[in-house]
């Protein structure tokens, strides 16, 4: 298919595995193989290239947050004009074609809020669960606490 019209509308139809992990279906060892398949295979979906990868336990935090920064703004070329209720190429006149496009589009907005709300679950289990992410978050709780604990000792000095 050399029209990419057609050829988006056809990849966008093709069957995809949409499985986003549950929290038991992996552990701390294999966080990083388990979440990199499955965002590795969101990233065909990319407007945005190239893809940053999910890296592993010795990816610096920079790479991490890109990463993370990169999925939660992440913006989609797939359609869902598979789902459409009409075929264009039926219309009588342009007004009758105006109604299909509308329709279709209404039709697919549910579709597309789906794939938003599937995205944004991926990125948050994937968030959530990152050793490294942990790491950094009791670090800095840590450090919060040290500055507190050493504020309520200077105070009993005084």
């Amino acid at each position: 298919m050399s029209d990419p019209v057609k050829r988006k509308k056809y990849d966008s139809s093709l069957p995809f595995d949409e499985k986003i992990p549950e929290e038991g279906d992996f552990d701390e060892e294999d966080f990083y193989e388990v979440f990199g398949k499955c965002f590795t295979l969101n990233s065909m979906w990319s407007v945005k290239k190239p893809v940053p990868n999910l890296g592993d336990a010795n990816t610096p935090m920079k790479d991490v947050k890109k990463f993370y920064k990169f999925w939660l703004d992440f913006k989609t070329w797939r359609e869902f004009s598979q789902y459409d209720e009409y075929d264009l190429e039926e219309a009588h006149d342009r007004y009758e074609r105006r109604y299909m496009e509308n329709e279709n589009k209404k039709g697919r907005k549910k579709y597309e809020k789906a794939e938003r709300r599937r995205l944004g679950k991926l990125y948050e289990m994937a968030y959530n669960n990152d050793p490294r992410i942990q790491k950094e978050l009791k670090e800095i709780e840590e450090e919060k606490q040290r500055i507190k604990q050493e504020q309520r000792d200077r105070k009993l000095r005084e």
